[in-house]
């Protein structure tokens, strides 16, 4: 209970995320950089600043009380460190008279979420709910992961974790008595183009997820939809492949959407430029995968 790891946030009754009304814990940490990624400020495991420039006043408020020096100049520091914070002391963003600052990752205790998630129990009871897991990737912090829903599962909680199905395999094996459902993303069933959108390996992914299924947790699929990406010559199909492999478990398609982009200015990074799909492209890749009708 005293594992310690880091949470950038923690979001209550979501819906969307497992069976029933849940809350969901977002894990810092990611070894992927998928280009279309709508949670930016999970990739690094540390603490991050994000600055809204839109917001600030040049008011020199963060100056005044950050250990680190301006975080304005953080922000600005090498591409592969964009925002890190090696503090998360958030002193910047309390003094912030206008909120133009937040800062993504808090360190906490395995103890201390779960009495925070604890505390809609009664929600979780009456609708089939409990925890769920997302990042980030939660297996880059495997032992937090791990302790969590081992604690999780000993409060009587229906567990969840959502992952890109990358880390150790002993990592996701450790964890699996303790998991009731996966929530596993495809992203794109193409090694090529794997490589290129997500960075890294597929194989690595279907190896884990072959793992995984041999321990006879529920899996189901969440599938990636991007027009330009998923419309290439034999994705859908591999996609389509894929979950044939696994007759036991269900599917749905996540269209891609753009209110990630407003999470990458405030890390200074580039604007995402996919397409969102519109409802009727949705449907059709969904009826292509043997999804719908």
């Amino acid at each position: 209970m005293n594992s310690e790891g880091t949470v950038f946030d923690i979001q209550h009754f979501c819906t969307g995320d497992g069976p029933g009304i849940r809350t969901t814990v977002f894990l810092k940490g990611c070894p992927l950089r998928c280009a279309w990624c709508h949670n930016p400020e999970s990739w690094s495991p540390e603490p991050q600043v994000l600055l809204n420039l839109s917001r600030c006043i040049r008011c020199s408020s963060c100056e005044a009380v950050c250990p680190a020096g301006d975080p304005k100049a953080i922000l600005a520091s090498a591409p592969s460190r964009k925002a890190s914070c090696s503090s998360g002391c958030r002193l910047c963003a309390d003094a912030c008279p206008t909120g133009s600052l937040e800062v993504a990752g808090r360190t906490t205790t395995v103890a201390s979420v779960l009495e925070e998630v604890l505390q809609d129990e009664a929600y979780y009871r009456h609708s089939g709910g409990g925890l769920t897991l997302s990042g980030g990737e939660p297996f880059a912090q495997p032992a937090f992961s791990r302790a969590l829903l081992e604690a999780a599962v000993g409060a009587g909680l229906h567990t969840a974790v959502e992952t890109s199905g990358h880390g150790a395999r002993e990592s996701f094996l450790a964890a699996a008595p303790f998991v009731r459902l996966w929530l596993w993303d495809i992203k794109l069933m193409d090694a090529d183009l794997y490589r290129e959108y997500v960075g890294g390996r597929l194989e690595t992914m279907l190896g884990n997820l072959e793992a995984v299924a041999a321990s006879g947790a529920g899996i189901r699929f969440r599938v990636l939809f991007i027009p330009q990406l998923h419309g290439r010559t034999g994705v859908a199909e591999a996609t389509a492949d894929l979950l044939h492999r696994y007759p036991g478990s269900t599917a749905e398609v996540i269209p891609y959407h753009l209110l990630g982009n407003a999470k990458r200015g405030k890390l200074g990074l580039p604007e995402v430029r996919f397409r969102e799909p519109s409802a009727t492209e949705t449907h059709a890749f969904a009826v292509s995968l043997g999804l719908s009708r």
